[in-house]
């Protein structure tokens, strides 16, 4: 009966472990899409206004070159809703550059939009000289800080509209210090748009107040964002609709917005696109009761709109950075829920936490997770140590435990009452060994989340050969073929000495007398290291050194019990 449990223990932890790498691998990378079908609910095509069209923009000869106004047209074409018009003649967009200790800026003038936004801390790529992460899709003509202007049911963008912005060419922003940008615009139909940016040195987030004033009636006013789908560099790393509207969190990859998105209506704390480790979103302040758009265009593009009825003004932080937990908690907390931990974050973020504690002792995040792994299984160890005894202790009844089953092998109950005697006579728990196995589960799912989601890992080296904690470990070989599951030309070493160590450890713990549960102990390192070679090097390094450990404990506990002398059956 108690080999049983613990095999069945065993199977059921190895199975609910399969079971979460495939919900999700498959929540996190979806398959490749198909182009949609336009038109539907969902689609991104909208009414254009009475006498306008997405191809009504200025004509070459109120531009001041052919090259503006075909970029506006671009723009206004792939933008959701009718592009308004410029009254009267522009010149050329201009570009204004925003330079502060986190970020470079490009601002155009054709829109008030940002048509670049790169972060100097965080790179493009594992890649050497890869340059610094580019936060605007720069395949994409819509560009972020689109305003949205609902008439009669039927919205219309401001992507065509040339802004006049006041100041010079480029602004250089200091930690301390902040800068506003006022840009204006009025559209043929008499309408004017005031875009006021004020970007700050010592944030990722900037504001941003917007008034319309004048022309036809407005039913509403509201905010435009669009992004690729496609998967980005990186483990794994796939963007998706992030928002929080009226307390639920929203997180849909390009294979739910293909079944179609419902609109979110509601308190929005905030709403954009995000991926593993970045975040463009914006955060409405006033109003903040609006109706969420979700779609897929044909193709990968998606957009969000947010669209606040009956108000002709709005103010909104928007975030464009890193999923950093003290730089989104320090714009609003609710943006830590924008890292999707899935239903772990209960245990993700309090890890996560725990290990940012420790940079600060150790500047290096893979001697961080060793640090983690020691402060757990010293939490752990009164319950790991008395498991560990419960294991020992049915080893050396196993003796005893054969004499009672051959006794009594034609009467099952009383076989099982000796049993029973037999384990309360030696203080022993026949599940107890089961224990460790049970606490692993929710420590593994909290640390996978928690590791392969925290942005400080993302390009993070340990030492030696792993130069990246968040992507599968691989020591490179060149001339070597690649093998199956593998993410280069090379050997998983971290992975291949991670399940060497719980072999070690698997043998010099206590065995059961079960045959088939030693079998099934046994195969046990070769299923983990099959498992591993496709999880993150950080995860390895946490499991490798968490063995190491193990072992450790092993060796004086086999000391201990060297003396122990089982009762009488």
């Amino acid at each position: 009966m108690d080999s049983s449990r613990v095999l069945i223990a065993v199977i059921l932890s190895l199975g609910l472990i399969f079971a979460y790498q495939e919900l999700v691998l498959k929540r996190l990378y979806p398959p490749p899409t198909g182009e949609i079908a336009a038109g539907g609910a969902n689609s991104a095509t909208e009414t254009p206004l009475p006498g306008a069209s997405a191809s009504a923009f200025p004509s070459p000869a109120s531009q001041a070159s052919a090259a503006s106004a075909t970029q506006a047209a671009t723009m206004a074409a792939t933008t959701p809703g009718a592009a308004l018009t410029s009254g009267g003649s522009a010149g050329p967009p201009k570009t204004i550059v925003i330079d502060t200790p986190l970020y470079i800026a490009k601002l155009t003038t054709l829109g008030a939009r940002l048509s670049s936004f790169t972060l100097k801390n965080y790179a493009a790529s594992a890649t050497r000289g890869s340059g610094p992460y580019q936060m605007v899709p720069q395949d994409d003509a819509r560009y972020p800080l689109g305003v949205i202007l609902a008439r009669s049911g039927t919205p219309a963008n401001d992507s065509a509209l040339e802004y006049a912005c006041a100041g010079p060419d480029r602004l250089d922003v200091p930690a301390n210090g902040n800068v506003v940008i006022d840009c204006t615009a009025k559209a043929a139909d008499g309408t004017t748009i005031d875009k006021a940016l004020e970007f700050r040195g010592a944030s990722y987030a900037f504001a941003m107040n917007v008034a319309v004033k004048d022309g036809p009636k407005l039913d509403g006013i509201g905010l435009a964002m669009s992004e690729p789908m496609t998967a980005h560099e990186g483990y794994r790393d796939v963007p998706a609709v992030q928002a929080d509207v009226h307390g639920k969190v929203i997180s849909d990859y390009e294979s739910t917005l293909k079944k179609g998105a419902p609109a979110a209506e509601g308190r929005i704390v905030y709403a954009g696109f995000g991926d593993r480790y970045f975040l463009s979103a914006y955060l409405p302040r006033d109003p903040r009761v609006g109706v969420l758009t979700i779609a897929l265009e044909p193709g990968d593009n998606a957009f969000a709109r947010i669209l606040f009825p009956a108000s002709q003004t709005l103010s909104a932080d928007v975030y464009m950075g890193p999923k950093l937990l003290e730089a989104l908690e320090a714009v609003d907390p609710a943006l830590n829920k924008s890292i999707d931990f899935g239903w772990t974050g209960i245990l993700a973020l309090p890890f996560l936490r725990v290990l940012k504690l420790f940079h600060p002792l150790v500047p290096n995040w893979g001697w961080d997770i060793v640090l983690l792994t020691l402060a757990l299984r010293v939490l752990l160890l009164p319950m790991s140590i008395k498991s560990q005894r419960s294991m020992m202790k049915m080893q050396r009844l196993a003796p005893q435990m054969e004499k009672i089953r051959e006794k009594f092998k034609d009467d099952s109950e009383r076989q099982q009452k000796e049993m029973v005697d037999l384990y309360k006579r030696n203080h022993v728990n026949p599940i107890g060994g089961c224990l460790p196995m049970a606490i692993q589960f929710p420590i593994f799912i909290g640390l996978y989340e928690a590791l392969l989601n925290a942005v400080e890992l993302r390009h993070a080296p340990f030492a030696l050969w792993i130069r990246d904690l968040s992507a599968p470990d691989c020591f490179p070989i060149s001339w070597m073929p690649k093998l199956p599951l593998m993410q280069c030309h090379g050997l998983p070493v971290l992975v291949l000495l991670m399940g060497a160590s719980t072999f070690l450890q698997q043998w010099m713990a206590p065995t059961s007398p079960d045959p088939n549960q030693q079998r099934m102990m046994m195969l046990t390192p070769i299923i983990f290291t099959v498992m591993f070679v496709n999880f993150p090097a950080g995860l390895s390094l946490y499991y490798f050194a968490s063995n190491v450990l193990g072992v450790v404990q092993q060796v004086f506990l086999n000391r201990e019990f060297k003396t122990y002398s089982p009762a009488t059956a």
